[in-house]
């Protein structure tokens, strides 16, 4: 009986071993794609056609109080780019959470926002991304991001 039990046991952790080894995702992807993310949306950088590759169709984000798709977040952007220079991000933190077909991201994003004002505003978010394989690649579906702090801080003219 102990050796029956033994067996099923080690089958259990070669099978489990087996599927946790098949899957498609791993953390480094899911953080890479979030600073590929990111860095499309550099203000100096942005194309809307650019990011729609790496995001779903039905791609959705909460931010700054408001529900943006894809159109609705491209003209949200170019708005910004009417009053900003420069953008940049330093994301930290991650906690990420992978099935076979799925990821999970939560973060820490602190922004430095440059405007032709010659202001720099420095914002704290908490966010959250959930990303899913979509014929192979893995793209952004859902963000959802937390002002935590916000500071302006007036350059020398």
């Amino acid at each position: 009986m102990k050796k029956l039990l033994s067996m099923a046991a080690m089958s259990f952790v070669l099978a489990f071993g087996v599927n946790a080894a098949e899957s498609p995702i791993t953390n480094e992807q899911v953080i890479r794609k979030l600073h590929d993310f990111f860095g499309l949306l550099d203000i100096q950088v942005y194309d809307k056609e650019n990011l729609s590759k790496i995001v779903t169709p039905d791609f959705r984000i909460f931010e700054v109080g408001n529900d943006f798709n894809l159109e609705s977040f491209a003209s949200f952007i170019d708005g910004a780019s009417e009053t900003l220079n420069e953008t940049s991000w330093d994301l930290s933190n991650f906690i990420v959470s992978i099935d076979n077909k799925s990821a999970h991201i939560s973060y820490f994003n602190k922004g430095t926002f440059k405007t032709k004002k010659n202001e720099l505003i420095h914002y704290d978010w908490m966010e959250s991304a959930y990303m899913i394989l979509d014929d192979q690649e893995l793209k952004l579906k859902f963000l959802q991001s937390d002002v935590v702090s916000e500071v302006i801080e007036q350059l020398g003219q």
